[in-house]
């Protein structure tokens, strides 16, 4: 059980919004391979051996191609690593394409885990009060492609089933033409639905299930905080890493780097303590 998804909805949204901002402002090897690791670290509580997987399969893949194709291209640097066909190839270039392909992998990751943390019904929960139209919008479009590809393989397993599965292009255009049309009869049914029960007509109260607790209170102010301290820190420049004219960090800053450890890792940290109060009381039964 995943005891960070417990906390409001707006404790959840904070924290993505502050970690994935943060890791896109720190342009540097130790905060990307921080994210990086931490994302994977709460990926794997909540997936399992699938998020395994896709480590192998798709983000390390993805990490060593973008440091390759930016060692391949980019002629910036002092450090020169090899020689080919008289063109040099620097060690800037990998160590800024690393960077950028950790920084990528881990930013999906993060995103990856909010989907699975802060689902429409969260969003529209935390943003339905003052925009409504927005956290119906973008809810139907997080919505769009799982629903798609849910329906795409029904329609696949039913051909199957029927018998009708023939490999080829003919095949594949009708599979597509059965999965537009059940698409548009499922936008119809929609609208009819949220015509029926009055949506846009005048002003109606909102439904809200979730409710602050004591954590909550606490936990809020310290994300906002924290992020706040971070993000001033950068703009002030800490911990600022140059890839042109060799390697450097500039304005090292070890609080700055472990403030933002302590907040990528809370996810993590919060479900560790909670499976050690678990078996610390089923030890007392």
């Amino acid at each position: 059980m995943d005891r960070f998804s417990k906390f409001h909805p707006a404790v959840c949204f904070s924290f993505f919004a502050a970690v994935i901002v943060l890791t896109l402002l720190y342009i540097n090897p130790a905060f990307a391979a921080a994210s990086f690791v931490l994302s994977f670290l709460y990926l794997f509580r909540l997936g399992g051996r699938e998020a395994v997987s896709q480590l192998f399969k798709f983000y390390l893949p993805l990490s060593a191609a973008v440091a390759l194709f930016n060692t391949l291209f980019v002629r910036h640097g002092t450090q020169v690593l090899f020689t080919l066909f008289g063109r040099e190839f620097y060690a800037e270039g990998l160590v800024y394409g690393a960077c950028l392909g950790l920084m990528l992998a881990a930013v999906i990751m993060w995103f990856s885990c909010y989907m699975q943390v802060m689902p429409s019904e969260k969003f529209a929960a935390l943003f339905g009060g003052f925009a409504p139209n927005l956290a119906l919008l973008v809810s139907m479009v997080f919505r769009f492609i799982p629903n798609l590809l849910k329906t795409a393989g029904e329609i696949k397993e039913a051909q199957i089933g029927l018998g009708n599965e023939v490999k080829g292009l003919k095949n594949t255009l009708s599979r597509f033409s059965a999965l537009v049309s059940i698409s548009l009869e499922s936008s119809i049914e929609t609208a009819d639905a949220m015509h029926a029960k009055g949506f846009g007509r005048g002003r109606h109260r909102f439904y809200n299930r979730y409710r602050f607790r004591r954590a909550d209170y606490v936990l809020l102010p310290l994300l906002l905080l924290l992020f706040a301290a971070l993000a001033a820190a950068k703009a002030f420049g800490a911990f600022d890493f140059f890839f042109t004219d060799g390697l450097e960090i500039k304005n090292f800053s070890l609080p700055v780097l472990l403030g933002f450890i302590c907040l990528a890792a809370l996810p993590s940290v919060t479900d560790f303590t909670e499976d050690v109060k678990w078996k610390l009381l089923k030890q007392k039964i």
